[in-house]
């Protein structure tokens, strides 16, 4: 427990809003993780992953000569139950349903997922616990780039160097500049997140001042306004027209002409730029737009092709996430429990 007790007495440092890039940024685009977890997009097919990844039920199976069966093992109640055979004292609150759902939170926005395999006295398995991916650093062995050698885990006591032994370590593919890692799904989206947070952000400043940019110059001869006259009119129509006082009117006392400037909302189509990225992201991701509630596929949603939509989800991205899971698991925990090439860790629905 002495590992254990290291990285999570005292907490750790998320990290989450830090500029350190996780995307690939073409040209001169910023790639900040926070662009994608602040996009309703990229999270809408997030949390539905989340939810229903956990609708699987990961066990044990046996090959008996003929086929695979069910049997009994320590790791099924692992991954049923991570924290319960740890003390109750250093227990953390984590179904087999959360951890699932975590890793592949971690999975989808980074492309590598971790939890720390926890042991006891005599240095046997007996639990995991989830390790946000923005904690986790990989150095890889010299001259050796797709082999890992140790992780370096940030806490809030600094960073602790952990052996790969001791880290269950998913991937979702390779990446080819690093092949040690998975590489993110949403690397090939960055300027489609970029513009639909650009979106968004014009949207709410049009809310906040509806009012479009305006040109007020004085109309008729012999009417000059000094630069004084010119500021205390500017400042009276943003109060009057602004935020809570949208929609405000303003009498001039003098002949007045207004000009409106810049482009109307009608004039941009903001409704079909959103388009656009909803389908790149959903696409990349895998998961049908009409699935997760998006207006890019619910413009041609029916009732029966939502059927067909949730099918193609789940056929096409949860069973080839639970496969990939457990081939991790199998890969990387059964050897803890001295197991042979006999059992593998597999799914349910």
């Amino acid at each position: 427990m002495r590992l254990f007790e290291r990285i999570f007495t005292k907490g750790l440092n998320w990290n989450r809003g830090s500029a350190a890039s996780f995307l690939w940024s073409p040209g001169a685009v910023p790639a900040r993780e926070a662009d994608a977890t602040q996009n309703s997009a990229v999270m809408a097919c997030v949390f539905w992953a989340m939810r229903n990844a956990g609708r699987a039920s990961f066990l044990i199976q046996g090959f008996d000569g003929a086929e695979w069966v069910r049997v009994d093992h320590s790791l099924g109640e692992i991954l049923r139950r991570p924290q319960g055979m740890i003390d109750v004292r250093d227990r953390a609150n984590l179904s087999g349903r959360e951890l699932i759902s975590a890793l592949v939170y971690s999975r989808i926005l980074d492309g590598n997922a971790f939890a720390l395999k926890i042991r006891n006295a005599e240095g046997r398995m007996i639990g995991l616990e989830w390790l946000p991916h923005s904690c986790v650093r990989i150095v890889e062995v010299r001259d050796r780039p797709n082999f890992v050698d140790y992780y370096e885990i940030l806490g809030s006591n600094g960073v602790i160097r952990v052996g790969r032994e001791d880290i269950l370590h998913d991937r979702d593919g390779l990446d080819p500049e690093r092949p040690c890692m998975g590489i993110s799904r949403i690397k090939s989206v960055v300027r489609q997140i970029a513009t639909d947070n650009q979106i968004a952000a014009y949207s709410q400043s049009l809310l906040g001042n509806p009012v479009p940019s305006l040109i007020v110059s004085a109309k008729g001869e012999g009417i000059r306004l000094t630069q004084a006259d010119a500021d205390f009119v500017a400042e009276r129509m943003r109060q009057a027209t602004s935020r809570e006082n949208a929609g405000g009117v303003i009498v001039p006392t003098f002949p007045a002409e207004v000009t409106p400037i810049g482009f109307k909302p009608d004039d941009l189509a903001i409704g079909q730029l959103n388009r656009l990225p909803e389908e790149r992201i959903t696409a990349v991701l895998g998961i049908p737009a009409v699935v997760v509630g998006l207006g890019a596929g619910l413009d041609r949603a029916t009732y029966s092709n939502m059927g067909e939509a949730r099918a193609a989800a789940t056929e096409e991205f949860l069973v080839p996430l639970w496969q990939d899971l457990s081939n991790t698991f199998t890969d990387q925990l059964l050897h803890e429990f001295g197991s042979g090439d006999d059992l593998r860790v597999w799914f349910e629905e």
